[in-house]
């Protein structure tokens, strides 16, 4: 199968500036991502979507490529992943290269092990998926969320359920959050159904305390974080 690891890196951040290369441990930030893929046995191509000549220099010296500068139309922070991504396939079938998966790691996940990955291409491989999404158990409930309307509020899941806003937690359904850790995507899938997850998403649990890195006061515990990321994290999804 031709496999290719996507590692979305534009320039703009309004939270924190240059955040795809700053420094952690010596290493750019995006550094971390083109590594996760480098070491993966299943990954063939390990290409870099970005709108900037730096960090396109900086991608390519640590062994990914950077076979086109992303158009600054599609890399504003209100630009969506399913952009880059068609874009991304376009390119590539100018080579005559069709992928039969794109793995997406984000930088702003840097800590992942690469046998988490793997174990997710093998799922979408196996099962007829039409994606593959990583999540965590989420740290709230939506049943206790609320819908400001004008001077009032309105419970999210409607006044049919409200009663629930005051059960304990221990009593209400599990939800689950996007975190950022792995998604996989298939090129088919957003052909058929014009977005990136279709209708058959696998799901794939990961312990919640994933680190990201989005927000300037999460720097000063990235170093702590890197020495035992590998305790904290570990893969939850049933062998």
């Amino acid at each position: 199968m031709k496999i290719v690891a996507i590692i979305p890196a534009r320039a703009g951040s309004r939270s924190i500036k240059n955040k795809n290369l700053i420094q952690i441990k010596n290493k750019p930030l995006i550094y971390y991502s083109i590594n996760s893929a480098k070491k993966s046995n299943l990954i063939n191509r390990i290409i870099v979507s970005t709108d900037s000549k730096k960090i396109k220099e900086v991608a390519k010296r640590y062994g990914a490529e950077v076979p086109f500068l992303r158009p600054k139309k599609i890399s504003g922070f209100l630009s969506r992943d399913i952009e880059y991504l068609k874009h991304c396939i376009n390119w590539l079938k100018k080579e005559n290269y069709i992928p039969d998966l794109l793995v997406l790691l984000r930088p702003t996940t840097p800590f992942r092990e690469t046998k988490i990955i793997n174990k997710a291409i093998k799922l979408v491989i196996k099962n007829k998926s039409d994606s593959l999404r990583s999540v965590s158990v989420a740290k709230e409930t939506p049943y206790k969320m609320w819908k400001k309307r004008g001077k009032f509020i309105l419970p999210f899941f409607g006044f049919k359920k409200i009663n629930k806003t005051n059960y304990p937690r221990q009593k209400l359904d599990k939800f689950y959050w996007q975190n950022g850790y792995v998604d996989i995507i298939k090129p088919s899938t957003i052909k058929k159904y014009r977005n990136e997850l279709g209708k058959k998403i696998l799901f794939y649990e990961i312990k919640s305390n994933i680190f990201e890195i989005d927000y300037k006061y999460q720097l000063k515990f990235v170093n702590k974080f890197y020495q035992n990321y590998k305790i904290v994290e570990r893969d939850l999804y049933p062998s």
